[in-house]
């Protein structure tokens, strides 16, 4: 089985984030992914405490943890959330598994996208756009689809939409239905990734912190599209 296939069958276990680990400890992963040796060697800022290799396991970690757990999702957004994780897409992958590959690669294209300002602080403007073109490549590489590689790009390339709508409180129904127009039902998935990126790096920080607040932005957002988007279409 080459490489690739490998990293793909990994997807279908529920504990993905440990089998992705095991892929690595063999050297073989940077040798689909070249990205990922740099990946172990930025990240660390302000913001992270380890570097993005090590934060990206811990987010896909996290992501299949609240998968285990019943209640995450609120009884209003269950149906919805799981009849969508549980799909496939039209060409017949299923979304479940494209979802965790991009929550482990949503920060791979920080490496391309670090600078350094004049105080020697790190920053990684940008980083969600260049890893956005990184999966493109990647999901040819894979032997993807052009419909599953469109998906895996949209969630790398907008998995920061939940902390810009946290930082900036900027919710309203302009801005979400522009969001829902152009990404659809894979809102649903980078509301999921954007909440386990913040949890994943919080945790690390303050392992006290609540994040209910940010579950509650991420529940807004799946609320307004299920609720009141999907409503005003079907009219």
């Amino acid at each position: 089985m080459d490489i690739g296939k490998q990293l793909l069958e990994c997807l279908k276990y529920k504990n993905a984030s440990n089998k992705i680990e095991e892929l690595d400890e063999k050297g073989l992963l940077e040798q689909i992914i070249p990205s990922i040796k740099d990946m172990k060697e930025v990240g660390k800022c302000r913001y992270h405490i380890v570097n993005s290799f090590q934060h990206s396991l811990y987010t896909l970690g996290h992501f299949e943890s609240i998968l285990a757990t019943d209640n995450f999702v609120p009884s209003h957004l269950r149906e919805g959330v799981w009849e969508y994780l549980n799909s496939k897409d039209e060409s017949g992958f299923p979304i479940l598994q494209v979802l965790k590959l991009g929550v482990f690669l949503h920060d791979v294209g920080k490496p391309a996208a670090k600078t350094v300002d004049e105080t020697g602080r790190a920053h990684f403007r940008g980083h969600d756009v260049t890893g956005g073109q990184i999966v493109l490549e990647l999901g040819k590489e894979l032997g993807l689809s052009d419909v599953t590689t469109q998906k895996l790009f949209r969630y790398v390339r907008y998995h920061m939409s939940l902390l810009i709508a946290y930082k900036t409180g900027n919710v309203g129904k302009e801005i979400l239905w522009k969001q829902f127009d152009e990404l659809g039902d894979d809102i649903i998935g980078i509301m999921l990734l954007g909440y386990c990126d913040l949890v994943a790096t919080r945790k690390l920080l303050n392992p006290l912190e609540d994040n209910g607040v940010i579950k509650t932005y991420m529940e807004f957002i799946l609320t307004n599209y299920f609720y009141r988007y999907k409503t005003d279409k079907e009219v």
